[in-house]
């Protein structure tokens, strides 16, 4: 009976895996809460929209750079803290003034170093979940969920208590002890392999052209096809997420509200996590955003007819969540199958710099306008026929796929 309860119990390296992966979430709420702070300093949507939109372009240029840097020292853990100290430094700073234009600045160095962090993150969870046995990226990604959703629910009490301003020093308390624990704690298996000279992967992990290496994914078509579709799904559904505020106050909600609806879309992540971590093991990859497609549409179109803040939060719960989780795990998967993992974190940052390049340059700034011209509605029109979009990219790689595969059967 004691051994097979142990067999269920997870090892010290998924422990330590999981609360890295969980406090680095907790880190982002507070920088996540960018469009809230700029409102409250007094913003426009159409000057949000244009901040959102620079800072895309700050991303754009930075992020394969730290992807670049992370592949080369063979340590996304330790190129993700030196980002951590970098973000909570700036962010941090905003406590210092109320100038929208100084805090602009501010937050634009911010994005520079903040921009990294998921893309690094994921890379260290993959290369765990690689030389773990058993260990499946959703596991270990609903530390997340857990982690993000209790802050956010922290913050919602915060926010309307102390105001928008309180989340910063929590925030930077927070950073610290991420920081602390990913470079004296967080070291992973994928690395202590890394660092052995007889170990295979270890030769495979850094490779003596990187640049090389690197430019050698844009000829990759399966690879390029995907950043296309994830593209493409984040010009339909990255304003719908940044402009969240507008939503809710435009049907009476106050700003409290947003990472209320963060953590209750988290509390519905942790048990889909398990779900498709446990059952869709051998679901394929594309399957998988095909079904995460699907609650998208759902998604949208409650969200497009909704009228109170209940609808709201069920367009989020019964759409955007399941959408979310299936496709985050379909396109990660299928980014597994198509790229080395010499390049992992450059994989994963360029293809996040492709996805900034449609659904933050131009969705953000392009939404921003329609939000302060014509409402939330036109937004929702507007996410709608992306997303169309989107549908028929997948369903492009889908049978793309099918006749390479009738292709190589002849």
């Amino acid at each position: 009976m004691l051994e097979r309860m142990r067999s269920y119990m997870p090892t010290p390296p998924v422990i330590k895996l999981f609360i890295f992966v969980g406090i680095v979430w907790a880190a982002l709420v507070g920088p996540g809460s960018v469009v809230l702070i700029l409102t409250h300093i007094g913003a426009t949507s159409s000057q949000i929209g244009i901040f959102i939109a620079i800072s895309a372009v700050l991303s754009m240029v930075f992020q394969p750079i730290w992807g670049m840097r992370s592949d080369k020292t063979g340590s996304p853990r330790r190129v993700l803290c030196f980002c951590l100290i970098g973000s909570i430094i700036f962010f941090g700073s905003i406590l210092l003034t109320g100038n929208f234009y100084l805090a602009a600045l501010l937050l634009f160095l911010e994005v520079i170093f903040r921009c990294g962090i998921v893309g690094l993150l994921d890379s260290h969870t993959l290369s765990e979940v690689n030389v773990i046995p058993g260990l499946q990226y959703g596991h270990i990604r609903l530390a997340g969920s857990v982690f993000f959703g209790s802050l956010s629910l922290v913050y919602s009490v915060v926010i309307n208590h102390f105001g928008v301003m309180a989340v910063i020093p929590i925030s930077i308390g927070i950073t610290i002890f991420a920081v602390c624990f990913g470079l004296f704690l967080a070291k992973g298996m994928g690395e202590k392999s890394g660092g052995n000279e007889n170990d295979e992967s270890s030769v495979k992990r850094v490779k003596p052209d990187l640049k090389k290496d690197a430019l050698s994914l844009l000829s990759n078509k399966r690879y390029i096809t995907l950043i296309l579709f994830i593209a493409l799904s984040a010009l339909a559904l990255q304003p719908l997420w940044v402009f969240l505020i507008e939503y809710v106050t435009t049907v009476g909600g106050e700003p409290g509200h947003v990472p209320l609806i963060h953590a209750l879309r988290c509390v519905v992540e942790i048990p889909l996590f398990i779900f498709v971590g446990s059952a869709c093991k051998r679901v394929s990859s594309q399957r998988l955003m095909i079904i995460g497609m699907c609650f998208m549409f759902v998604y949208v179109l409650v969200l497009l007819f909704a009228n109170s803040l209940a609808w709201i939060i069920v367009a989020h719960l019964i759409g955007g969540t399941p959408g979310f989780i299936f496709g985050l795990t379909g396109r990660l998967r299928y980014l597994n199958e198509v790229t080395p993992d010499s390049v992992r974190s450059t994989s994963i940052t360029l293809m996040g710099t492709v996805e900034l390049g449609l659904g933050a340059i131009i969705g953000n700034s392009v939404a921003g306008f329609v939000l302060q011209a014509h409402g939330t509605q036109a937004l929702s029109v507007m996410s709608l026929g992306a997303l169309v979009v989107a549908a028929a990219m997948l369903v492009f790689m889908v049978f793309s796929k099918r006749i390479r595969a009738g292709e190589n059967i002849d």
